[in-house]
């Protein structure tokens, strides 16, 4: 038999669920295997004889009893005995049923295989609350227990930023002040009006100093109310310091703002020219108008002035829609929502596109079957939502001969839905998969950048939305869903 494939084997072995734990010793009695981590056997006992590890819990007269087995075991006799252990807590006294076994290894090296069990079927409130202990006391965590005014009856560890001393008996006030222990007691008080239901919080801490002046304590702390009758009413405290994760996440968080504000700002950089073109064409009929009325102006009836004001008038309206449209577009202060019609938001996202677009055989359809669209949202990413799907049909369609995108906007059942479709046969499904994966484009390096269809997911997603790719439509099919505002 191979040693370490016998050990990887056991590692497979559910042995907590049926309350045994498994060892395995030397012809010494020296630990080389354990099941358990619970008291952080792998790391602390292998290599410590049994004897030296059962000091302090058993009597001189049960140690005895295992060597004695140990021995048997060693010299090809399978042995039992019955262990009685001695709870480090409250000096209860716990039976147990131990087992011994030798085998020898494909070496020829002797070792002893052991089992320990609890004797009855069920272990005891006060084994339980040994083993629990154990497990707590190694945490890196702060285990605390508070009375149910706020007094520290238990701690696992003390926090050395708090104080030297032990905190036992201390009040939460002695420990923390001003915001921190505002935000501690909302937080009790939430537990306590729902017991057994566990509150999470973010805590953070000044930890400043000399030599740290912009220093702080990120902590994660779960808490639990509990009345245990007779006993009392206590607060059960979990902290976790977060620290490195939360400004790991906030780095992370800044990073990915900033690769979307430049994707915004890139597709607005090559808009710029056309823009120009679009707002150009609008004014240059104003000019013509404007020198018809100077010149001919007497000589033209009234009916005719009216209309080239109307003419004026209408220009005038096309190069401000456009002004409008881009100036939400552009808008930086995510943070903004209004209610507001998805189809005045869709008008302009059309309208945005056209001024980009230099491609005259591309129609683009719009119909509106929808009886309430209003959404709450914050319009400049809900346009980029659309500018983004719009410029993807456009680019995957760009050398078709019939070349169409149609928008379909309706609503049912408190949500507002939008098709966006274009003549295109769908998305090869080895693709489809990834197509919503940041950096993954199917465009090439020079005119795709990966961000478009994440970005669109994750504005969707914040907004309380979804997005999603048809994968069964006879077309190429996006399909987006918005909560709707109801109507007054």
């Amino acid at each position: 038999m191979n040693l370490e494939k016998f050990i990887e084997l056991l590692k497979y072995g559910n042995f907590e669920d049926q309350n045994s734990r498994i060892a395995i010793f030397d012809k010494d009695a020296r630990f080389v295997f354990v099941s358990t981590n619970l008291f952080g056997f792998t790391e602390n006992y292998v290599g410590m004889t049994v004897y030296e590890y059962y000091q302090g819990h058993l009597a001189d007269s049960e140690v005895k009893k295992v060597k004695d087995c140990f021995a048997k075991a060693l010299n090809g006799e399978p042995s039992c005995t019955q262990a009685i252990l001695t709870n480090r807590l409250n000096k209860e006294k716990i039976t147990w049923d131990v087992d011994f076994n030798s085998f020898v290894d494909d070496k020829g090296d002797t070792y002893v295989l052991s089992r320990i069990r609890p004797h009855e079927v069920n272990l005891t409130t006060s084994s339980t609350n040994f083993f629990i202990r154990e497990m707590v006391e190694q945490s890196s965590d702060v285990f605390t227990v508070f009375d149910k005014d706020f007094y520290i009856v238990y701690v696992s560890k003390v926090l050395g930023k708090w104080r030297d001393e032990s905190v036992l008996g201390l009040h939460i006030s002695d420990l923390i002040s001003g915001k921190a222990l505002e935000k501690f007691y909302k937080r009790y008080k939430k537990a306590k009006e729902n017991p057994g239901v566990v509150i999470t919080d973010i805590v953070t801490i000044d930890v400043s100093s000399d030599d740290e002046p912009r220093n702080e304590l990120i902590l994660e702390s779960s808490v639990e109310f509990h009345d245990f009758n007779q006993l009392g009413c206590y607060y059960l405290d979990r902290t976790s310091d977060v620290t490195e994760k939360v400004l790991r996440n906030r780095e992370i968080e800044i990073q990915k703002a900033t690769i979307d504000k430049m994707s915004k700002w890139t597709a607005l950089g090559q808009m710029a020219a056309n823009i120009a073109h679009e707002v150009n064409n609008p004014l240059a009929i104003i000019e013509l108008q404007t020198q018809a009325l100077e010149k001919r102006g007497k000589d033209l009836k009234i009916e005719q002035v009216l209309e080239k004001v109307r003419s004026i008038a209408e220009q005038k309206n096309r190069i401000a829609n456009i002004v409008s449209s881009l100036h939400i577009y552009s808008q930086d202060d995510r943070s903004k929502r209004e209610s507001i019609s998805l189809s005045s938001l869709i008008h302009d996202s059309i309208a945005l596109f056209k001024t980009a677009l230099v491609d005259e055989d591309l129609k683009i359809v719009f119909s509106n079957d929808s009886d309430n669209d209003i959404v709450m949202v914050n319009s400049s990413e809900i346009i980029q939502v659309f500018i983004n799907l719009l410029n993807n049909a456009h680019d995957a369609i760009l050398d078709l001969k019939d070349k169409w995108i149609e928008i379909n906007l309706d609503d049912s059942n408190h949500k507002v839905y939008v098709d966006i479709i274009d003549s295109g046969h769908g998305i090869e499904p080895n693709l489809a998969s990834k197509i919503f994966n940041r950096f993954y484009t199917t465009k090439g390096e020079k005119k795709g950048t990966g961000l478009g269809l994440n970005i669109c997911q994750e504005i969707m997603n914040d907004h309380g939305g979804h997005i999603s790719y048809v994968k069964d439509a006879e077309h190429t099919t996006f399909s987006l869903t918005f909560p709707s505002v109801e109507l007054n």
